[in-house]
């Protein structure tokens, strides 16, 4: 029977958890030209700064205010404020996203207030300041990513009139993705015909090309002008529920744009039910080549089953994601051992306990815990792959256990930012990732779909032709 819980330890060792500030300059990094400044120490703008940069190998331009001992003991409002004027005046973005860290919120600025006194003092300045409160201490990097989105949501988009006929398009909330994700969506649902407002959208921003001369902002984006518009949707669709979720319900409270919020797409039941979704909300059929996917999907599920079924995976990193992961290797024929995410989220619990019991398998459940508890399990009772981002190496290297990577962050490969995992060629390249890996570990070779385990000798005889005398 499966189970939910919670490490007893206070103290991580090898957390899976990044901090909430990380989470609000990633979702910023989304809109056409926004600027985030990191109200904070330099560290607390270094650190994700540095984070970022080894998995999308872009440089990550964030501006901090550079609280100093003085500024803790007296406020950091004169930094935020010169900040605000220098961002203002040397980059003009379109947009500027101010997020707290745990020092500027215990020593208690009001960062609202701050904007509210810049925007008095300088009222040439027309672009929207937001403040989103991200202290480290509070939830995990897909915390502040969410409260992001929900502040977005609040802010930006326009008062829709009483007789607006709407622009007919559809909000997507893609959560925390990556780029290849986002660029995969995309394609999908250019084949249906779906005008889309992006909400965030970092395909470019956060995997772009060589440009000379360099362009003054960064390509790509969701516009401030789209962000505007998103109240005018035919409906929001969040394709992770706890990464936009509270996003698509503040559109549907506010707007009456109705919400869909959504398992994250990975594998071949979510798949369908975005697009499904999509269809309902639209009235566009799913087109032949989206079906041609998903029947390619079917195929490497029915070629590969023989050598995955049975096999045991622990899975590990961000809620949404690993909702998404234990469906698709439990339609691979796998058993999901163990779960862990570092979020302390009982939602999340009960969804991955009703999921378990739907998909028959059971599994350990473990919210707040850490990658030394995963360790301690696997030890006990040992997997045959491991699927989560790069800090999960030692586990792999100390007990040669496969890691299949996927995630944040991934640092110790390059270019995984641009593969996607999520709809139907997504679950095919993590199929043929999988089963490439198993036979890696466990096979010399593979005779009539069998595979020969390493340090069995195989058969001497085996004609090397067809069989049916043709060579």
């Amino acid at each position: 029977m499966s189970s939910v819980t919670k490490q007893a330890r206070a103290v991580a060792i090898n957390p899976t958890r990044a901090c909430a500030p990380m989470g609000a300059m990633l979702a910023a990094f989304g809109v056409h030209g926004a600027i985030t400044i990191n109200h904070g120490s330099q560290g607390c703008a270094t650190y994700p700064r540095h984070q970022m940069a080894r998995h999308f190998r872009e440089p990550i331009e964030v501006a901090t205010t550079s609280l100093t001992e003085k500024t803790t003991v007296y406020g950091g409002k004169s930094n935020l404020l010169a900040a605000l004027k220098n961002i203002w005046e040397r980059f003009q973005p379109t947009m500027i996203m101010v997020c707290s860290t745990c020092l500027s919120e215990t020593i208690g600025d009001d960062i609202p207030a701050i904007i509210d006194e810049f925007l008095d003092k300088n009222p040439e300045v027309d672009i929207p300041i937001i403040s989103v409160k991200t202290p480290s201490y509070v939830g995990t990097h897909t915390t502040g990513f969410d409260n992001f989105l929900k502040e977005v949501a609040l802010r930006l988009p326009a008062r829709r009139a009483k007789n607006d006929a709407g622009n007919g398009k559809v909000n997507l909330v893609p959560g925390w993705v990556n780029p290849g994700d986002v660029r995969e969506l995309k394609a999908m649902l250019r084949e249906m015909g779906v005008d889309t407002i992006w909400l965030t959208d970092y395909e470019e921003t956060l995997d772009g090309g060589y440009y000379e001369p360099r362009p003054h902002l960064p390509r790509g984006g969701t516009s401030v002008a789209e962000l505007r518009d998103s109240s005018r949707s035919l409906a929001t669709i969040a394709l992770q529920r706890y990464i936009g979720g509270e996003a698509a319900k503040v559109y549907q409270q506010r707007h009456s744009v109705p919400s869909h919020i959504l398992p994250m797409p990975i594998g071949l039941a979510n798949t369908d039910k975005l697009l499904d979704t999509l269809s309902q909300v639209t009235g566009k059929p799913i087109p032949a080549a989206v079906q041609v996917d998903r029947a390619r999907l079917l195929d490497a599920l029915v070629d590969t089953h023989m050598f995955t079924t049975g096999l045991r995976v622990a899975l590990y990193g961000d809620p949404d994601l690993l909702e998404g992961l234990t469906r698709l290797v439990a339609e691979m024929g796998m058993q999901p051992a163990f779960v862990l995410t570092a979020a302390d989220n009982g939602p999340w619990g009960n969804t991955m306990l009703a999921l378990a019991e739907e998909l028959g398998v059971e599994c350990e459940i473990l919210m707040k815990a850490d990658l030394h508890e995963l360790h301690k399990r696997i030890k006990a009772n040992p997997v045959d792959l491991l699927l989560g981002h790069s800090k999960g190496k030692f586990i792999s290297d100390a007990e040669d256990i496969p890691l299949i990577r996927v995630g944040f962050p991934v640092e110790d490969r390059f270019g995984y930012h641009r593969r996607a995992i999520v709809g139907y060629n997504g679950a095919t390249y993590l199929v043929d990732e999988i089963t490439n890996a198993v036979f890696a570990r466990r096979a010399t070779a593979v005779v009539s779909n069998t595979l020969l385990e390493v340090g069995v000798e195989g058969p001497t005889d085996v004609p090397m032709g067809c069989g049916c005398g043709g060579g």
